[in-house]
Formats: C-alpha cells, structure tokens, sequence
C-alpha cells in the first residue's frame, strides 16, 4: 500500500533523478540488489548474536542500521532498474535476494528465542512461502503483452503487505523484542491475508477472461 502511494507522489521522480546522478552508467541495478542482500544478511547476523551475546542494545542498534541499508538498496536498485529498463534475470535476481533476506532476518528473530516465537516464527515464515507462491503463479499465467511499464518483468498486483510494510514490521519486531511474539502473529496474518487477496484477484483476472473469450 505504502509503495503504491510513494509511487504516484513527486518523491519517486526526486528519488529517481537522485538514482540517476548518482548510479547511473557507474554501476548496475544487480549490483546493487547485491549489496541489499548481503547488508540484510548482516543484520540477520547482527540480531542472530543478539540473543547469544550481553550485548543486546548495540546489538539490535547495528540490526537497525543494517536492514535500514539493505532496504535502501533494495529501493535504489529498482530505480535504477526502471531508469536501465528491467530485465528478466534483474527481477528474478530482485525476488531472491529479497526473499532470502526476509527470511533469514525471520529465522533469526525466531533464533532469539526459540520457545516463545517458534509458532509465530513458523506461520509468518508459512505466509511468505504461500504469499510469494501466489505472487508468481499469477505472474507468470499473465501474458507478458498485457503487462506495462510499472510492472516490471512480472505481474505484480498491489496488496496488503509490500516491501515497505515488511520493513516495517520488520524492524518493529527488530526494535521492540518485547514484543516479538505479538508482532511476528501480526505479520504472519498480513501477510496470510496479502496471499488471499492474490488468490481473489486471480479469480477476478482469469475469470474475467474466460468470459471474454
């Protein structure tokens, strides 16, 4: 919802002619998405040994810091994307990279302790698969020559739970560890319910079509 709104605002074009200034020609959008992904395996690390270590205040700080950064890049890359025309392989590579740092940030909360935020831990780590497994399905039953500009090399229909409402959450669940379990129940939930909305939209889209045919 909130990458929805950001993109119909004058913030991505400013945010785009600063990715322009800065990146482009100088380096490649999957170099970036690269270095999203092993900022974000940083701060799994960083809150992995949050719950080993006495240090837990620095600790969670430097997670902050490292999944701030992570998903800066991850907004820079697409930017720089757009501005380079996607490819395949770059949305492809976009998709792992982000989902291999949800999870093992996911994994290492979880980490954190064990007892108390398995369940939850496991539901939003079951939504996500079940999320994602909606998001490229659909993508890829949609013809490529129905698909425009903002959606890159793949269908992508809007939902409850985008990009940035995870790094919300996420770091929410990071910040406040108090408060894990109810946060991580939360987000399994959202998500679950963006999973929905996909499998409903599916529905609309496909059975919309069948009647036109």
């Amino acid at each position: 919802m909130i990458d929805n709104w950001l993109s119909k605002t004058k913030i991505k074009n400013i945010f785009e002619k600063i990715v322009q200034k800065i990146f482009l020609k100088r380096i490649s959008a999957n170099h970036l998405t690269i270095i999203g992904l092993i900022l974000g395996l940083f701060c799994a690390f960083f809150i992995f040994l949050s719950g080993i270590l006495q240090c837990t205040l620095e600790l969670i700080i430097l997670s902050a810091i490292f999944m701030s950064l992570s998903f800066l890049f991850d907004a820079l890359d697409g930017a720089l994307a757009r501005l380079e025309k996607p490819t395949k392989f770059g949305g492809i590579l976009d998709i792992f990279c982000d989902r291999t740092v949800e999870v093992t940030i996911i994994l290492a909360l979880i980490s954190t302790d064990p007892i108390n935020l398995m369940w939850p831990g496991l539901f939003s780590l079951s939504a996500v698969v079940l999320c994602i497994t909606m998001f490229l399905v659909v993508g890829g039953a949609v013809s490529v020559d129905n698909l425009n500009e903002s959606q890159k090399v793949i269908y992508y229909r809007k939902g409850v739970m985008e990009r940035s409402e995870t790094f919300i959450f996420l770091m929410l669940i990071t910040i406040f560890y108090p408060c894990r379990f109810i946060l991580l129940w939360i987000f399994a939930i959202l998500v679950f319910i963006t999973a929905i909305l996909r499998l409903k939209d599916a529905y609309l889209i496909f059975n919309k079509n069948t009647k036109l045919e």
